[in-house]
């Protein structure tokens, strides 16, 4: 089984502090969007790199919705 990078647990941590903070009304939608949009595009991009390695054509997307419903 791979392991999974120091950047990925980071990523994960990070996104699962802003759902955190956005549930319990610490910060607005907008502000939890602000900032969970760099992780989120550093995460999709890791996975279309992933999928042209492997020769996929398709590789699943994270956006902001799924990453505050899911711990993707």
């Amino acid at each position: 089984m791979a392991e999974i990078s120091d950047e990925a647990v980071n990523n994960r941590a990070t996104l699962a502090e802003i759902k955190r903070m956005y549930v319990s009304a610490e910060i607005t939608r907008e502000q939890a969007k602000e900032l969970a949009a760099p992780i989120i595009k550093r995460v999709n991009m890791r996975a279309k790199e992933i999928a042209t390695l492997h020769n996929q054509k398709s590789y699943p997307v994270i956006d902001f919705i799924s990453a505050m419903r899911n711990s993707y």
